[in-house]
């Protein structure tokens, strides 16, 4: 490591960052050497003239040209790019540095002396606005947070610079020089920024409003663009410049007191801003980001308020003292000095990243009212209250400091608000974007809205508007039924009768029954009419003559319940139960709850054995509600069956806490991933101590995929503290992995397994924030999690913020290895902090095999097998993976070894005696498939449509694909065909026509039918094969399936048929724009 990484770490610089912030300490450092020089000019001058009575004058002039000049500014930054506004901001600062030179010559009085200061405050306003309006849109609030306090010494060399000239320089026409350099100097700062454009994206990003769950007050909406951060933050500014503006009068004055000379004068105070600026440098540079990391925000706001709370208490007391003038003297010098460093070092950079998580457009806008109108205002405050001490000369000398006292505490009071404003702008920033029904603000304004709804062509906000009205205003729900009952829209006339039930009319209920199209919707009419307590006879007797199935099910329903005795509705009920049709079977089993409970069972038996897949499912829902008996492991054996496991679900999930002791009978050493973690599904929906202790133990357990799939499931669940040491047991142990894995990445020579190991701790960190939910408050850190997967740059540091203000520090600096972009090895740094050792020195390699599939997934085995060396007791870590069911994991563990097989070291007899007792029939299913599991996987790597997916899921897609061989000229599809599956070429060719006309041609990784995946429509083309061609088939179900377990790939799919549709519009509109 060179001595420049070094230097950079040790400041908290990233190699990333570092070429970034010099362009900003460069620019800085030149803006910084043009205000100091204008600032030099402005004092000599000022102080010549009256200072008592001519700076607070100059207080407030300036600060009234400040408001105005941040008015205009903030009109161009809505009418201009912000790299045209920072270029016109810096012209404007050149001509008013020539005017002020005109000042310099011409002009003595104290008018002149006002008009000066006057003009360096709004050159300080304006390169204070430039400079850090370009920093907010550069760097996110994670940068800001390291680095803000690093491009903002840049100006401090500069300041210190410009203090010493003002020692040395007091002659007018040595003014104008200092002038003209500063004009110099604000050229090259031009330049700085032009090198900063080019290398920077400086644009305001147009961002999408975010959504806020309560009403924003209408004062703080029209003042402070809707954000209550800002507000907070433009009052405890306007307090803070009150305070330090009145102390740095006080500090001039007193010099002034001491000293009659103006050489004297200018030297000592040149000497104190040195050491002032000189001390804020080495803060900043060395000490200002560690602080902000040890101490927080929240802390680092208030120290410069508190310091100032305890330095005017500390007046009072040398007050009382009888202190003399240069006690005095040095009392102010050394409250200025400390204060300036604390607002320079701390306070200011720290304060401008608590507008980092603001949209770009908030965030800008907001900086330019606190900088440009309200820390202005606080400086008229202190110019108008010291001014009209010279209108009371009997006051106490101490009432200023009764003020500076009160608004300090108003600073500090309203820093507070500031700070938790801050974490819920970034709870704001990280959550869903979009409200739920039970989220609407002000549904008496919305009324009106929603009503109007009802008519609306779009039937989603039909249905919306039914399930408010339902909620809010059932009545007028009732009112609005006839018209509702008849939209053309089967969903909205289901919808509407689900909430009216017994409210709807009889004669409406009979006609829906009778004459209805939607089945549904017949049946729950005939449901309600047969209990409804103004339906006649005659409709009862009209309803028994229906042929119809679905109404016949209803009226038997209604009926029974009503009146379990009611004759004509068990004999209707016994004529179904007599029926072979599959049909009238499986509406028996939709009225179980009618029969005994050994009838009960006979049904379920026979649906179950049945070879109808619907009367299966069928079956297994009725299941449910027979928990406690001989059928719920049955049930629980189905969670793996492929066309059957969401009924099974949804049967155990009804069965409620009776179904967890079997589930729990199910989890054993040797039970199917699948099992388990469908299990753990069930667990979730279930409402109960018991299942969520089932849960608990699973994520006790050593298998890490169980652990994942327990703690998903326990994000149904609200934490319990007497879990908290169980959870934090399991923390540790994700930690040591992390920092094993971590490890072995460093050192990790061979990309693929490097690949693998990158993987794992991808579901490492899953895995880590699932435990965080059990440990903290569950919903930030799941929006946190959501914004550390989100691409953009500024949700993803938003994230990281958050996370930062919720959780201990320690726990975040692990966290930080997992979320953060940082090298391998300063990962391996701060673990080491944290974290005791890892014992063993064990290869990755083989830890990979011994752990096995209980911790890694089938990929990342295969690819440690495959690299294996041989070592002592290696071929007992291999034995176990040649029975395993995996495919890919036992065909790789046959390769290793018949790799080891070639190897001295590795014996024939303890090769011979590692195979003794395995079962040769566990490759039956290897022997015909003429592709290896290995090569399924590379292929779909090299398709674009799975091009972008990493290895270790496209093992499990591989698992589901079926080989499929056709010889030339065969039809693999015809158009109009149901599409079921997606095909994938591994070899040959395929053509796909629309009659006789040839659309397309694929060959070698092409894939086609794509669409079917998604939506089982009728196809738009026939496929043929042009040559014998091997292909791989995905069918539907299957994939649907797998997109349950594996969201990834479903995020994939969805990118390449959009990049596919966009080259498409490009080539018609090409076609177009030839034709």
């Amino acid at each position: 490591m060179t001595s420049a990484q070094v230097w950079y770490r040790f400041i908290g610089v990233r190699s990333t960052e570092a070429a970034t912030v010099w362009l900003f300490f460069l620019h800085n450092f030149f803006l910084g050497i043009g205000t100091i020089l204008v600032y030099v000019a402005a004092n000599v001058i000022l102080l010549e003239n009256h200072p008592q009575t001519s700076l607070p004058i100059a207080y407030v002039s300036a600060a009234l040209a400040m408001m105005a000049i941040g008015r205009i500014y903030t009109y161009f930054e809505h009418h201009l790019l912000l790299k045209r506004l920072a270029f016109r901001v810096l012209l404007a600062v050149s001509v008013l540095t020539f005017i002020l030179g005109l000042f310099v010559l011409f002009g003595h009085s104290v008018a002149s002396a006002v008009a000066i200061m006057v003009g360096y405050r709004m050159i300080y306003l304006l390169t204070n606005l430039e400079f850090w309006g370009v920093s907010a849109v550069v760097f996110d609030v994670r940068q800001g947070k390291r680095l803000f306090s690093i491009i903002s010494s840049g100006d401090m060399p500069a300041k210190a610079l410009g203090a010493l000239l003002s020692v040395v320089v007091h002659a007018h026409a040595d003014l104008v020089l200092l002038l003209l350099t500063a004009f110099v100097a604000f050229g090259a700062a031009m330049y700085v920024l032009r090198l900063t454009i080019k290398s920077h994206v400086v644009d305001v990003t147009p961002a999408q409003t975010r959504i806020h769950r309560r009403p924003t007050p209408p004062l703080i909406s029209q003042l402070f663009g809707g954000s209550e951060l800002v507000f907070t933050m433009c009052l405890s500014l306007a307090a803070i410049a009150c305070v330090v503006t009145s102390v740095e009068y006080f500090f001039f004055v007193n010099v002034k007191q001491k000293f009659h000379h103006q050489v004297d004068l200018m030297q000592f105070i040149g000497f104190v801003l040195i050491l002032t600026y000189l001390s804020a440098l080495a803060f900043k540079l060395v000490l200002s980001w560690k602080t902000f990391e040890r101490i927080g925000i929240r802390w680092s706001l208030a120290m410069l308020p508190i310091v100032a709370l305890v330095g005017i208490a500390l007046f009072g007391i040398l007050l009382e003292s009888n202190v003399s003038e240069t006690g005095l003297l040095v009392y102010f010098c050394g409250l200025y000095l400390l204060l300036e460093v604390l607002r320079r070092a701390v306070f200011d950079p720290i304060f401008l990243v608590l507008f980092q998580p603001l949209t770009p457009h908030t965030r800008l806008k907001g900086h330019t009212l606190v900088k440009g109108f309200y820390e202005p205002l606080g400086m008229a405050l202190a110019g108008v209250l010291l001014y009209s001490l010279h209108y009371f000369p009997q006051l106490p000398y101490w009432i200023p400091f009764v003020w500076m006292a009160l608004f300090m505490g108003l600073a500090l009071f309203f820093l507070n608000r500031t700070y938790r404003h801050y974490l819920d702008t970034l709870k704001n920033a990280l959550e869903r974007r979009f409200l739920g029904n039970d989220d609407l603000l002000m549904p008496v304004a919305a009324r009106k809205a929603i009503i109007s709804n009802l008519q609306s062509d779009d039937s989603t906000d039909v249905l919306n508007a039914i399930d408010w009205l339902q909620q809010h205003e059932p009545a007028t729900l009732v009112a609005q039924s006839a018209a509702l009952l008849q939209h053309p829209d089967g969903s909205i006339r289901v919808r509407t009768l689900s909430s009216l039930q017994i409210q709807t009319d009889p004669t409406l209920l009979f006609a829906l029954a009778t004459t209805d199209t939607e089945p549904l919707l017949r049946q729950s009419a005939a449901h309600w009419l047969a209990q409804h307590p103004d339906a006649g006879s005659q409709h009862l007797t009209d309803l028994w003559q229906q042929t119809d199935l679905s109404t016949r099910i209803g009226a038997i329903q209604g009926r029974l319940k009503a009146n379990p005795d009611d004759q004509t509705a068990r004999q209707h009920l016994s004529d179904l139960l007599k029926s072979d049709d599959i049909s009238h079977r499986k509406a028996v089993l939709t009225l179980h709850a009618f029969f005994t409970q050994s009838q009960q069972h006979l049904m379920v038996d026979e649906a179950l054995t049945s070879q109808d897949v619907a009367l299966q499912q069928a079956g297994i829902q009725v299941a449910g509600s027979l928990i406690g008996n001989r059928l719920t492991p049955t049930v629980i054996g189905l969670l793996t069956r492929p066309l059957l496991w969401r009924a099974a679900m949804e049967s155990l999930i009804s069965g409620g806490e009776a179904v967890v002791p079997y589930l729990r009978m199910a989890v054993q050493p040797q039970a199917n991933r699948i099992l388990i973690q469908r299990i753990a599904r069930v667990c979730g929906h279930i409402d109960a101590p018991e299942s969520r202790e089932l849960l608990v133990e699973l994520a006790e357990l050593p298998n890490l995929f169980w652990r994942a799939a327990a703690l998903k499931a326990l994000r149904n669940f609200d934490p319990l503290t007497a879990d908290s040491a169980r959870f934090q047991a399991i923390l540790d142990e994700e930690w040591q992995l992390a920092q094993r894995l971590f490890r072995s990445l460093a050192g990790e020579p061979n990309v693929y397994l490097a690949t693998c190991l990158e993987y794992e701790l991808t579901l490492l960190q899953q895995r880590v924030f699932g435990l965080l939910m059990q440990l903290y408050d569950p919903q930030p850190i799941a929006d946190a999690q959501r914004g550390v997967a989100n691409a953009t740059r500024d949700r993803k540091a938003n994230a990281l913020e958050m996370l930062d203000n919720l959780i201990p520090q320690p726990v975040y600096r692990s966290l930080q290895t997992l979320v953060d972009d940082l090298p391998v090895d300063e990962k391996l740094r701060l673990l080491a902090k944290l974290l005791a050792p890892v014992p063993d020195s064990e290869p990755i390699e083989v830890y990979i095999i011994r752990q096995g599939e209980a911790y890694f997934s089938d990929w990342t085995i295969s690819v440690a097998l495959n690299q294996i060396k041989a070592s002592e007791g290696i071929l007992t870590y291999i034995y176990p993976h040649l029975n395993s069911a995996n495919l890919l994991i036992h065909e790789s563990a046959l390769n290793a070894l018949q790799q080891l097989a070639a190897n001295e070291a590795v014996s024939q007899q303890k090769l011979v005696a590692s195979l003794n007792g395995y079962d040769y029939m566990s490759i039956k299913h290897s022997q015909t498939a003429q592709v290896s599991a290995v090569d399924r996987v590379i292929a779909l790597k090299r398709t674009a449509l799975f091009a972008d997916t990493p290895e270790n899921v496209l093992s499990s897609v591989a698992q589901i694909m079926n080989e499929v061989t056709f010889h030339e000229g065969q039809e693999i599809f015809a158009k109009g065909e149901t599409g079921t599956s997606l095909f994938i070429i591994y070899d040959g060719e395929v053509g796909i026509f629309d009659g006789s006309e040839q659309l397309a041609k694929f060959t070698k990784g092409g894939f086609f039918g794509e669409l079917a995946l998604l939506d089982a429509e009728p196809r738009s083309a026939t496929a043929i094969a042009h040559s014998d061609t091997l292909t791989f088939r995905i069918d539907h179900d299957d994939f649907y399936d797998l997109m349950e377990e594996r969201g990834e790939v479903l995020q994939n799919i969805i990118r390449a048929l959009c990049q596919r549709l966009r080259r498409q519009n490009e080539l018609l509109r090409d076609l177009s724009a030839s034709a």
